[in-house]
C-alpha cells in the first residue's frame, strides 16, 4: 500500500511524505508514523492531516482527512 500524507498549519501546507510499501499488519510502524507527522502539526491551533491512499487513484474517495482545521475537509464531521 502507498499512502500520501500531508500535513497543515494554518492552512498551509507544512510537508508531503510519500510511505512505500507500508504493510497493514504492522501496527507498531504504523502507530510511529502515526505519531510523527501529529507531533508535527499539533503546534498549530488549526491543523489537518490528509492520507492519500495512491493505490486507488482516481476514486474521489482515496482520502481520509482529520484535524482541527475543516477548510479542507469535504463533508467534515465533528468527533467528540
Amino acid at each position: 500500500m502507498r499512502v500520501a500524507v500531508r500535513g497543515y498549519g494554518d492552512g498551509r501546507l507544512l510537508f508531503e511524505e510519500i510511505v512505500e510499501e507500508l504493510e497493514t499488519d504492522e501496527t507498531a510502524d504504523f502507530r510511529a508514523i502515526a505519531q510523527k507527522h501529529v507531533d508535527r502539526v499539533a503546534e498549530y491551533k488549526r491543523h489537518m492531516i490528509e492520507l492519500e491512499f495512491l493505490d486507488d487513484a482516481p476514486d474521489p474517495n482515496r482520502f481520509l482527512r482529520f484535524g482541527t482545521d475543516p477548510r479542507g475537509m469535504v463533508k467534515p464531521k465533528r468527533i467528540r
